[in-house]
């Protein structure tokens, strides 16, 4: 798969918008703001469109005439445009963030201290040395360490508010360290200043990071999560669209247990586990030459065989690998020929071919468009939900026992698998308000009823009840039809050619 395919650039999907023009007011609807909130992953494209209720045209022409603009740019697989006559979305053109990221990848573990942040930093690295475009995250808002691991790379100094500079759009521009973007909550407080925050400021912080950073194109980007499987965690696996994530771990029983939670955790909120890093691997002595398993030998193996995931690299435990943390230039720069060095830039090789034929499976059956059609006539009168799927089929579900069958852990117990969601506690006229792609295998959908935790993944909404059609939407510009004129003059919609 080329590279270019997968980044589609923001300011290409608007001008593919701006052939759709309002007669009325001779405008198109991205001068009128009427598109917003645009998410370019994957080349699976999604945004808001406002639609005001005066204009007399059909939802699903509208909707029929922005996928055939969007869809007929090289590189666009889906389309899912989320059509809204309430209000104008909220971020506009100058404000729309132009980064472009190609993967996300999270690296997270069970429990502190087992040298997570050690291994985003070296694997961040690892990648950049290798020529990618690497950008890293630093979302441990309590404990935030990757600065220090970085400090040598540094031309300013750590813990600078008034180093922070900004862009048009009020969107942060990240650091440069060792060739590297970057950005921590450390670069934009004072130095050893705690973060004494309550939970939803720390996910808000998260969500300014994921959003409100300039974080230009990119091959990769690493984020370093906090310990644990709390709040952040769950933000950033249900907001994002992730590529996958990396489990760190050492190989004793206790870390063990606890790393394997946090690999449950992300596979209950859809989010395929790329990979485990086994650190603290064996203590080399260099006097004797003997190896001393310190923290016990097998134990990642063992997870990666029971849990089917691929063992990215075991991390000896390492004296300079220490050092260069504390020194702030990292064991893949500092000691590239190191025992440490060398599983970094192989766990980086086994990463970069996993993604590879993750973004290979052009083959499987994907969404190309997601519609709500309300009061759907053969669902009773009621809301349904239409899924255009690359095999030619249509699937429309009823949304109400769509939204029942939602699979994030507010629905269903994570650890029995048990449903805790009651029918008669989702009302009758439920309905879908957002559709957004999440990754390559899945569909967050938001609801009517502000639930918005639930990622369907493709294969779990093929198995869902529904009545399947042979039928495509239109997402050919040059073979769609011109919009039907309604009764009143200039009140419709149509295709600038």
């Amino acid at each position: 798969m080329a590279q270019q395919q997968d980044l589609i650039p923001v300011d290409h999907i608007l001008g593919a918008l701006q052939r759709i023009q309002d007669p009325q007011t001779k405008q198109d609807i991205v001068s009128l703001g009427w598109v917003g909130e645009i998410q370019s992953r994957f080349g699976n494209i999604t945004f808001t469109a406002y639609l005001p209720e005066d204009r007399n045209v059909p939802e699903e022409e509208y909707r029929s005439a922005i996928i055939g603009a969007v869809k007929s740019l090289p590189g666009v697989k889906a389309v899912m445009p989320n059509i809204t006559r309430k209000e104008k979305p909220q971020t506009n053109k100058a404000q729309v963030n132009p980064s472009q990221i190609r993967h996300i990848v999270v690296v997270g573990s069970g429990k502190g201290g087992v040298g997570k942040s050690t291994s985003s930093v070296n694997l961040a690295l690892a990648l950049a040395k290798k020529g990618k475009r690497v950008g890293l995250l630093d979302a441990d808002i309590y404990g935030p360490s990757v600065p220090t691991m970085l400090a040598a790379g540094h031309n300013g100094e750590i813990g600078a508010p008034d180093s922070v500079r900004m862009r048009e759009g009020n969107l942060l521009m990240p650091f440069e360290m060792f060739g590297m973007k970057v950005m921590s909550v450390a670069m934009l407080i004072e130095k050893n200043q705690p973060t004494v925050w309550r939970a939803p400021i720390a996910t808000k912080m998260i969500n300014q990071f994921l959003s409100g950073v300039d974080w230009g194109t990119l091959d990769y980007l690493i984020v370093d999560l906090p310990p644990g499987t709390g709040d952040i965690q769950l933000t950033i696996s249900q907001q994002t669209s992730i590529a996958g994530a990396i489990i760190v771990t050492t190989p004793q029983k206790v870390a063990l247990n606890i790393a394997e939670k946090g690999l449950l955790m992300f596979q209950h909120v859809g989010v395929p586990v790329l990979g485990i890093i086994e650190t603290m691997s064996g203590f080399g002595c260099d006097a004797c030459g003997a190896t001393t398993n310190i923290f016990g030998e097998g134990g990642a193996k063992g997870l990666s065989e029971k849990s089917g995931t691929k063992l990215l690299a075991q991390v000896p435990l390492d004296v300079a690998l220490v050092r260069a943390g504390d020194d702030g230039d990292p064991i893949v720069s500092a000691a590239p020929e190191s025992a440490s060095a060398k599983a970094y830039f192989a766990a980086a090789d086994v990463l970069e071919d996993v993604l590879e034929v993750q973004g290979g499976m052009d083959s499987e059956i994907a969404p190309i468009a997601v519609e709500g059609i309300p009061h759907d006539p053969q669902n009773g009168g009621k809301h349904s939900l239409a899924i255009y799927w690359s095999d030619g089929k249509k699937y429309v579900y009823g949304c109400r026992e769509l939204r029942f069958a939602c699979p994030c852990a507010s629905c269903v117990d994570e650890f029995t698998g048990k449903r805790t969601l009651k029918w008669e506690d989702v009302v009758e006229d439920v309905y879908i308000d957002k559709a957004l792609p999440v990754g390559r295998y899945g569909v967050n959908l938001v609801w009517s009823d502000n639930h918005s935790t639930g990622i369907y993944t493709y294969e779990y909404l093929r198995t869902q009840e529904a009545r399947i059609t042979e039928e495509r939407p239109d997402v050919s510009a040059d073979q769609m039809p011109p919009p039907q004129k309604p009764n009143r003059d200039n009140d419709e919609l149509s295709v600038i050619r």
